[in-house]
């Protein structure tokens, strides 16, 4: 059976310290974590790295790291990220991002496709939707895990059980943090548009037919502004859907690395 199991890991980059988790056997899949989810190695990590070598790093300021001046927005963590996969000495990589990481992921591959062989993008946000998206950082747990899930049940089981003790509200708050400083004017770059034709490299996008926060006709769009673009629709899942379908997700990614 293909390993996959996984190191903490800690580069050092330009004089940042970046974790990283790295695991599994085969081609480089570079993992970029949406809002929450920093530092976690998960059981969709895991499906992923039956096929691929996952490199999993966590953005600077989340997961209890130190959020730099020299963030301002989404194009720093791109050039950030591009850093790493020098420091790595990677190329022709699987490049996949979740939602604020499929921000990033997207500047990634229209500021240097001919670094990535495929791109994966999980209901990404930095392309402006039709309609407004809901206000996550003014809404009340309990009613944010509405939009982020399909199944109400396993956005219970996410709430920690009992009152949050201090670290857990000094790295809540610290990600929050990191998130409004990328996100809260707009969470679309309105550039970006405009520059999508340069991803010529075959996109898979994947998206939860019950997502609340960025619906799944907003896939359509982007499968139509993509030159080469598949969409899938996966049923029974939210805006979370690598916690809510995680084989499903990685198997949908592993063919589709495969097909080429």
């Amino acid at each position: 059976m293909t390993n996959t199991s996984y190191t903490d890991e800690k580069l050092t980059i330009r004089g940042e310290t970046i974790p990283i988790q790295i695991g599994g056997e085969g081609p480089p899949l570079l993992l970029l974590h949406g809002a929450g989810g920093a530092g976690i190695w998960m059981p969709f990590h895991a499906a992923l790295a039956r096929h691929f070598t996952v490199y999993a790093p966590v953005h600077p300021g989340f997961a209890g790291t130190d959020l730099p001046d020299w963030v301002q927005g989404v194009d720093d963590l791109a050039f950030h990220y591009f850093d790493l996969l020098d420091a790595l000495k990677l190329s022709q990589v699987t490049l996949a991002g979740i939602s604020l990481g499929g921000w990033i992921a997207t500047e990634m591959a229209v500021t240097r496709p001919e670094r990535f062989s495929r791109l994966a993008l999980l209901a990404p946000v930095g392309v402006k939707p039709d309609r407004p998206m809901p206000d996550l950082f003014i809404m009340e747990p309990q009613e944010a895990g509405a939009y982020l899930f399909s199944d109400p049940g396993i956005a219970a089981m996410m709430r920690p059980d009992g009152p949050p003790n201090p670290d857990m509200i000094v790295t809540m708050w610290s990600e929050q943090a990191a998130v409004a400083r990328l996100m809260w004017k707009r969470a679309y770059g309105p550039k970006l548009p405009r520059r999508l034709h340069h991803i010529a490299m075959p996109t898979l996008l994947l998206w939860g037919d019950g997502d609340r926060l960025v619906p799944p006709e907003h896939g359509e769009k982007l499968k139509n502004m993509l030159p080469d673009a598949t969409l899938k629709i996966i049923a029974g899942a939210g805006h979370a859907s690598p916690l809510e379908k995680p084989q499903e997700l990685a198997d949908a990614i592993i063919d589709f690395a495969k097909a080429g």
